[in-house]
């Protein structure tokens, strides 16, 4: 029998574990903008079709793990009471300016502030999950992993659990884990756990009794682990709480790690995890984000799992394809741009007023400005970030000739069909790549940048429908368009709608007509050459 352990230790946090409502989303963001490493792809024990993945630093040591439920579709979850409402990464302090930057880059919003002294970015995950960036000084091993190794994200800096009462919650973290109290700052009270040289050692309790209960759902957090370093004491762990009068859960084997349950009296759920055996007990560290790794009771089902999972890696953009008619002989494919808002769903029906046999590519644009999709960032309204722009349009270009190639259609290239932010993004790409689009459809479109030099549109075709009333977009922003693309040598059609800023039956008429007349048929599939390139 193992001799008791009378102080065992609570290092820090071990993983957070949250809920997202896109496995490729919630990859693309983890792995992508904020540079962590995918360090093992499993799935949920109690459901074993869902994806349990975890993000971390090379190895996927405690203290850098934050992992995810993604159960697709799931409706978006609200942060409250009895919850985790944030988790805060560790950044160096010089690179605050840097990540600020990057995420805006992603037209992700964000806000600053001082905590304790320390710059703090908050921001949110594409599901609406809180996160947070905290300048702290560089720690000795950097990640190697982000755009910039100096830049990069080291661990969890803390945690914040927000309930309506501090005293209990107190106790448990006090009395019960050996935290000790800290500082405060105004509902704000802090606590440090037994290490603190381990990243994510710090603890945040938020009180507020109005903020009412949380709603699980994509973009809200699970659970919290907090490390400690054996099954040894793990199970002083557990003797310990339940005589603190917790109903704490029996050792669960993760694989991984073993773990313990518990709720503390405000509500949120914690576990207790070992930090061995770790993620190498199944497969090498250099390769621990490729295969999908099961527990063992459900390999008999892993051609069914494998077949219902999502695949992480997508397309960059997301998308809905949809094929031509059977019948259509030498049909279109029509590319729908969404307006601010919008997504890949939007101007199908759209499209299929103006053309009923074309193929069809409708992309989601990837900025998100308050949570709505755009294809561009703007700086304020009407003001556009021009070098977004760029960068975005030859994102979505490379991303069509691909898409284009993959579904097989004919050589008569693309036609554009776009509505306000997406009408925009077309243009952007016709002045930008102009081997993309044969030819466009623009409802309510403005110039969407400046023009040192124009492409050759000799043979490229455009329809613009403005509204007359249209209160969103500067006539004088279409009409020095209409002029570039003229200058650029395209023929440009315009229709004037007795219309505001919505689309009308005007809209589908003249759309419908204008494709009626063969737009682009003399248009080579292969790239123009640019004449007085910048």
């Amino acid at each position: 029998m193992h001799t008791p352990i009378d102080n065992p230790l609570i290092s820090g946090i071990h993983h957070i574990t949250a809920v997202a409502a896109s496995a490729a989303d919630n990859y693309r963001f983890y792995t992508r903008v904020l540079g962590l490493r995918l360090v093992k792809k499993t799935v949920n024990f109690d459901d074993p079709f869902t994806y349990h993945l975890y993000y971390g630093d090379e190895t996927g040591c405690p203290g850098t793990l934050l992992t995810f439920f993604p159960w697709e579709g799931l409706p978006q979850g609200s942060p409250g009471t009895g919850m985790v409402s944030a988790m805060a990464f560790a950044i160096p302090h010089f690179s605050v300016d840097y990540w600020t930057q990057r995420l805006a880059e992603q037209g992700i919003t964000v806000a600053a502030e001082s905590r304790y002294g320390e710059p703090v970015i908050r921001f949110a995950d594409p599901h609406g999950l809180p996160l947070e960036l905290i300048g702290t000084p560089p720690r000795d091993d950097p990640s190697q992993r982000a755009p910039d190794s100096r830049t990069a994200i080291t661990g969890f800096h803390s945690a914040t659990l927000l309930v309506d009462r501090i005293e209990d919650t107190q106790q448990t973290i006090v009395d019960g884990m050996g935290m000790t109290p800290g500082q405060r700052e105004g509902n704000r009270y802090r606590f440090a756990m037994q290490d603190e040289s381990a990243p994510g050692h710090l603890l945040d309790v938020v009180v507020d009794a109005s903020a009412g209960k949380g709603r699980p759902g994509g973009g809200t957090v699970h659970h919290i682990a907090f490390r400690t370093r054996n099954s040894r004491e793990q199970l002083a762990w557990r003797q310990r709480l339940q005589r603190h009068g917790l109903s704490v859960t029996d050792v669960r084997d993760r694989t991984y790690f073993q773990s313990i349950y518990f709720n503390e009296p405000g509500g949120v759920l914690f576990e207790i995890a070992t930090d061995p055996p770790g993620f190498s007990v199944d497969e090498d560290l250099n390769d621990l984000d490729t295969a999908l790794k099961l527990p063992a009771q459900y390999e008999p089902l892993r051609g069914q799992i494998e077949e219902q999972l999502p695949p992480l890696e997508t397309p960059d953009f997301r998308h809905v394809y949809v094929p031509a008619e059977p019948n259509a002989v030498d049909a279109e494919t029509i590319v729908a741009l969404h307006g601010t808002g919008g997504n890949e769903h939007d101007l199908i029906s759209l499209v299929r007023q103006v053309s009923p046999s074309a193929a069809i590519i409708s992309p989601r644009g990837k900025v998100l400005e308050n949570g709505m999709p755009r294809f561009f960032r703007r700086l304020t309204e009407g003001v556009f970030d021009e070098n977004d722009v760029r960068r975005n349009a030859h994102d979505l270009s490379d991303f069509l000739t691909l898409a284009s190639r993959r579904h097989g259609q004919p050589g008569k290239g693309l036609i554009a069909l776009g509505y306000s932010n997406g009408a925009n993004m077309a243009a952007a790409i016709m002045l930008l790549r102009a081997e993309v689009f044969s030819g466009a459809i623009l409802f309510r479109p403005m110039m969407p940048l400046q023009m040192g030099g124009l492409p050759d549109l000799t043979c490229r075709s455009i329809l613009i429908t403005t509204g007359r009333f249209d209160r969103v977009i500067p006539p004088a922003e279409t009409q020095r368009l209409i002029r570039t693309l003229k200058k650029a040598g395209a023929s440009v059609e315009v229709v004037d709608t007795d219309a505001g800023h919505e689309l009308t039956a005007a809209d589908v008429e003249a759309a419908r007509a204008w494709l009626a007349k063969g737009p682009g048929r003399a248009c080579s599939a292969t790239p123009l050459r640019e004449k007085n390139a910048a």
